[in-house]
């Protein structure tokens, strides 16, 4: 089912076992006489936001109503459970006309960058999460910050941009801060051996400096580069290519989608 996506590189067969084991989430099958032909997962991941992933039906079945049935499924099942709204990320063409046409909309969209690590500096500072809620009225007013939707595009579930996600974030380790508070990168669970960031806040050389301490960081903990999400246009742009960033790849992008329930 999976071996032609993304050219055989799918990570659903990564994260199969974990997923089927996962009393917190439902990852459920479709069939056609006994045989799967589709999988789709449901995944509560904040109060009343439910995260809808890994939808797949074999290439012998596509284009016959499946994809479409077993979404319209997941999205009878959300409101079953009274949540509030549904949210998934895509760069699948095909996926994102089925979801605009079942009313989702977008919520930001995202290209991805890339920094090889590099040796001999300092990595950038993680902050208490005490301090992390001060720093929120400056990411509110950062340059670009409407670009992001008013979520944090974390492609593995993207929760509410607030004081108390940045809150969340210090306190799984997963925010890096400038000097005096100048410059923020928010980061999420990377998918191969790389630090991977879903916000950046700040500009000029408070948030260079955290940039190449993502990149001293990476070669301190044996990773091989830094991989950012950026909407297209954003200000930063100018500060990645400053400090060795490029596109990890110009063509495609990655959209966040949500559906009110």
């Amino acid at each position: 089912m999976t071996q032609d996506v993304w050219e055989g590189h799918d990570y659903l067969a990564r994260v199969f076992d974990r997923w089927v084991s996962d009393a917190g989430a439902a990852f459920q099958a479709a069939e056609i006489e006994g045989v799967v032909v589709g999988l789709q997962r449901l995944r509560p991941f904040a109060p009343g936001l439910v995260w809808y992933e890994g939808l797949r039906v074999a290439s012998e079945h596509r284009r016959q109503g499946v994809a479409r049935t077993m979404l319209e499924a997941a999205i009878d099942e959300a409101r079953a459970q009274n949540l509030r709204e549904m949210r998934l990320a895509t760069r699948d063409l095909p996926a994102v006309r089925l979801f605009e046409s079942a009313g989702f909309r977008r919520i930001v969209e995202v290209k991805w960058w890339r920094g090889l690590r590099v040796e001999g500096g300092e990595p950038a500072r993680m902050p208490e999460a005490t301090e992390a809620r001060k720093l929120w009225p400056f990411v509110a007013s950062s340059r670009g910050i409407e670009l992001y939707g008013g979520v944090s595009p974390d492609l593995n579930g993207a929760r509410d941009l607030d004081a108390t996600e940045l809150e969340r974030l210090a306190r799984s380790g997963l925010l890096r801060v400038g000097p005096g508070g100048r410059a923020l990168a928010l980061l999420r669970e990377p998918w191969g051996q790389n630090i991977a960031v879903s916000l950046l806040a700040g500009a000029g050389g408070a948030l260079r400096e955290v940039l190449m301490a993502l990149r001293f960081e990476a070669d301190a903990d044996g990773l091989s580069h830094v991989t950012i999400n950026l909407p297209p246009g954003h200000p930063a742009e100018e500060d990645l290519r400053a400090t060795g960033y490029d596109f990890a790849d110009a063509e495609n992008s990655a959209y966040v989608y949500a559906l009110k329930l």
